[in-house]
């Protein structure tokens, strides 16, 4: 009993130090600011580096157009309009089916994995980097001859921060699958690739709040479908990987939507005449919650300017461009926020 009370007393003693603020018990919250750079890890020559890269990788700072020397903050780009529409949607373009949902490839890929865990479909090969899942052989009650598998192809969609989620369906009779050979370049079943879309599509609508996410899958599926581009040595223009025909019936979507009117179009071309009204909300007389909200009728409506929205193809992508009313170039700043706004609509 002695024995125990004399450490309780100890104890006790410790903790007064330690709370007393003297010198006994060293502050070390601010250690971090002594932190030195130390030099990367060298890799024996014909050893692999591919487990060895940056813990944190600190991204290239886009352009803003701005000098070095002068600055001036700008107001905050307005939210998409593609935030208040359903989450989760089937789109067909052209011949092809996806699911668009938006929410960033490393949300969806998870939740595809737990969909197809869950209702116990095997799956033989599965690949983030290329995003691509494909299933094991699966036989319908309603399909006696044949078995049936699948592809998906998740990749990271037009909209900012979405994801598209396409599937392949492959068929062979019962009893010969390992002859079934390789991938087809298209669905050999169309009525049964669409039945499968469905239901992903329905399970991922279900369970659309999932915050899960992958940390290996962050950069699934390759590289972004769409980017603004505004490096020093070229003019602002936003880049799309895509083909001409779905570049431009994406555009022509955005340019509905997010301040943009439509004058007039001319497809062979590539060329947008649009007036872009700006509405400001009015600081003076509003709360904080009705200025960031845009609450109420005290808006400020600035007059609404023309512009020349341009498509121009490339050998691997289309590159989408704005001038002024006289087609000259307009003010780095003023080219790199009207584009941002294009973007931030696409679909």
């Amino acid at each position: 009993m002695k024995a125990t009370l004399k450490k309780l007393s100890v104890i006790i003693a410790l903790l007064a130090m330690a709370g007393c603020g003297n010198n006994l018990v060293r502050d070390k919250s601010n250690d971090y600011l002594l932190s030195e750079e130390v030099p990367p890890m060298v890799v024996p020559e014909g050893k692999s580096s591919g487990a060895i890269g940056q813990l944190y990788d600190v991204p290239a700072v886009p352009d803003a157009g701005a000098g070095s020397e002068y600055f001036v903050v700008p107001r905050p780009q307005p939210l998409s309009e593609n935030v208040f529409e359903e989450t989760v949607k089937i789109e067909t373009f052209s011949g092809s089916r996806w699911i668009a949902i938006n929410k960033p490839a490393e949300e969806v890929w998870p939740r595809i994995r737990n969909i197809l865990s869950r209702s116990s479909v095997p799956t033989t090969r599965v690949d983030a980097s290329s995003g691509i899942i494909e299933t094991g052989w699966l036989q319908f009650k309603d399909d006696e001859d044949k078995s049936h598998r699948f592809r998906f192809k998740i990749v990271p969609g037009i909209g900012v921060n979405s994801t598209e989620v396409s599937l392949l369906q492959m068929s062979a009779p019962i009893g010969k699958e390992g002859d079934a050979g390789s991938w087809p370049a298209k669905s050999m079943d169309d009525s049964r690739e669409l039945e499968f879309v469905e239901i992903v599509s329905n399970s991922l609508a279900s369970e659309i709040n999932s915050g899960s996410v992958s940390l290996l899958a962050q950069t699934i599926g390759g590289q972004e479908q769409v980017e603004v581009v505004s490096s020093a040595d070229t003019d602002p223009y936003i880049k799309m990987n895509l083909n001409y025909d779905r570049a431009w019936a994406s555009l022509l979507n955005s340019l509905s939507r997010g301040g943009y009117t439509i004058i007039d179009q001319n497809r062979s071309a590539g060329r947008l005449q649009v007036e872009f009204q700006e509405i400001i909300a009015e600081e003076k007389g509003q709360t904080l919650k009705e200025w960031v909200l845009n609450l109420g009728n005290k808006v400020e409506k600035v007059p609404p300017v023309e512009y020349w929205v341009e498509l121009v193809r490339t050998e691997q992508t289309v590159e989408v461009r704005i001038a002024d009313k006289s087609r000259d170039k307009l003010e780095r700043s003023l080219a790199i926020k009207l584009l941002k706004v294009i973007r931030g609509n696409l679909s």
